[in-house]
């Protein structure tokens, strides 16, 4: 099971230090270090979290009200990250399409796939906090359907194919990819959403390599993703799509024992860095193939706990396949 990492690049990220770009790129360079196997960053730029998080269903305390957050822009930081690592994969958790040209956006996912020598997973959704929208002058109506032809450009386009479509929001005409990346295929898609409901499951099931299961700012234990596996599992048999060829990415929240979960009411993973590991160590075996970790602090105390749990994971894994 690969696990990965949120890298922090916005307000207040590093454990209430704000990273400059450059700290973003270096807290990847010692992640790498401590044995991560993939590096994500998140695809927003600014937004108001007490507003957008009352939409999802997650009160914020009041101090909040007003606060805005801002983000370094997550695909000219990938493009940084992509030459500044080596082994890791990349990607992003997950791309905004309203925020991009759909055909652009497929462009910009080859150059930097070409970058990082055919390292990059394309994380796609339909935006999920309605204020940056606002705030940037991007629609928020019909998003599903601006997202679902943004998909029928930039997968087929990421395939290699010559794309024809004239939506209702987004036009090409006979357009492809040149030059060609370094995979024949394009890099795999992975379609997320905070809540997936059965438009965004169908959508999933149709254009992606994989689905995006973001278990952060609730309860990230294994329970709770297998009550969501099901219901995809059910979505690629109403579909006719095989489960088994649709890859999992889980994404958890893990805080460093006497700390606060990241949002109210949140129950992320915590303990001793065997403890923790003993629960990761579950969701392989419900085949999940990608962990992707949001850090509680993400800095240097947390990821210095985070490569003993990696340690654990890995002695456990080992055994494992000893016996």
């Amino acid at each position: 099971m690969n696990i990965g990492l949120i890298l922090p690049h916005w307000s207040g990220s590093m454990a209430g230090h704000t990273p400059t770009a450059t700290e973003t790129l270096a807290f990847g360079r010692e992640a790498q270090q401590v044995g991560v196997d993939s590096l994500w960053l998140t695809d927003h730029l600014y937004h108001e979290p007490f507003l957008d998080f009352l939409d999802h269903g997650y009160q914020l305390p009041t101090e909040h009200r007003g606060v805005r957050v801002g983000f370094w822009e997550s695909w000219t930081t990938l493009a940084a990250l992509a030459v500044d690592t080596a082994d890791v994969e990349i990607g992003t958790l997950v791309t905004n399409t309203a925020f991009r040209n759909p055909a652009l956006l497929a462009s910009m996912a080859a150059t930097v796939d070409s970058l990082s020598k055919g390292r990059l997973t394309v994380g796609l959704g339909a935006g999920d906090f309605r204020s940056e929208h606002m705030f940037h002058g991007y629609p928020w109506e019909r998003r599903i359907g601006r997202f679902e032809e943004a998909l029928r450009i930039i997968v087929p386009m990421l395939r290699g194919e010559r794309v024809t479509v004239d939506g209702d929001f987004y036009h090409s005409q006979d357009v492809e990819l040149l030059p060609e990346g370094p995979r024949k295929n394009g890099p795999p898609v992975l379609i997320g959403s905070m809540r997936g409901g059965p438009r965004m499951k169908r959508l999933t099931v149709q254009y992606g390599d994989g689905w995006s299961c973001w278990l952060a700012f609730e309860d990230s234990h294994v329970e709770n993703y297998a009550a969501r596996l099901q219901g995809m599992q059910e979505a690629c048999e109403q579909h006719g799509r095989d489960p088994e060829t649709l890859a999992g990415n889980v994404t958890i929240g893990i805080t460093l024992p006497g700390l606060d979960g990241l949002v109210p009411g949140a129950s992320p993973i915590t303990g001793s860095a065997n403890d923790v590991a003993e629960q990761i160590s579950r969701y392989a075996e419900l085949d999940v193939d990608r962990l992707t970790v949001y850090l509680h602090p993400c800095n240097e105390a947390g990821l210095e706990w985070l490569g003993e749990i990696l340690s654990q994971v890995q002695r456990r894994s080992t055994v494992k396949a000893a016996h």
